[in-house]
């Protein structure tokens, strides 16, 4: 008489992962090679769809690179961060501009792993991430963990259209107020922009009040062009 032998599912849940780069082939690519580890959620390009995965139906770890598609990672992990969402982020990236690498662990990012280190590394920082720990590349660790900030030099013109902006004033408003047009006022935004490694207002007023560009602008700079 032979036993009837009944199935049991007792392999453990695998954390799920959603992977997002800008090249979805790069993301594809590290989709299959985690496989094994990982349910994979989602693959994505758009920063605004993995905000929207994150806020409707969260995986159990994100993985991004700092650029993608409508929004950067960096303005995603801002965004639901502001929500209260608990889910980890981990940069997996070839980013290696110092002020965007400690944004990122300012903003609660528990990983950031060069893309140089490959797929164990990262595997690594995404069990770190799911335990609550963080992980972070020997590549970054001299950049991350000195205290310097990196100095970011601006005009006298750039210093009082940033406060401006901080103060909640329109491009229209600002272009009024200093006798400019609209166009040189977008101008000096994107300037902003660049000098501080940013990808919208958000993130330029969040950066310029950590690197403490946001002291009050004397009133004589008003008037200067």
């Amino acid at each position: 008489m032979s036993a009837h032998m009944t199935p049991v599912d007792d392999e453990p849940r695998r954390p799920s992962i959603a992977i997002s780069d800008v090249h979805l082939l790069v993301a594809q690519g590290l989709a299959r090679a985690l496989s094994r580890a990982y349910e994979i959620k989602a693959v994505l390009r758009s920063g605004r769809e993995l905000e929207k995965l994150v806020l409707t139906d969260p995986p159990d770890a994100i993985i991004t690179e700092f650029n993608l598609l409508d929004q950067s990672g960096l303005e995603t992990l801002e965004n639901t961060r502001a929500t209260q969402s608990k889910v980890p982020f981990v940069f997996f990236t070839s980013q290696s501009d110092p002020a965007a690498l400690q944004r990122a662990f300012y903003a609660g990012a528990r990983g950031v792993v060069a893309k140089l280190e490959g797929v164990d590394a990262l595997q690594s920082a995404i069990d770190l991430a799911l335990k609550g720990k963080a992980y972070l590349s020997g590549a970054f660790m001299p950049v991350l963990m000195g205290d310097k900030r990196p100095e970011v030099h601006l005009s006298t013109r750039q210093r009082v259209v940033l406060q401006l902006l901080d103060q909640g004033m329109t491009a229209q408003q600002i272009a009024d107020r200093l006798c400019l047009s609209r166009r040189t006022v977008e101008s000096h935004k994107i300037r902003l922009q660049r000098a501080t490694h940013t990808h919208s207002l958000i993130e330029l007023l969040s950066e310029a009040r950590r690197l403490g560009l946001l002291d009050p602008v004397r009133r004589r700079a008003s008037s200067v062009s």
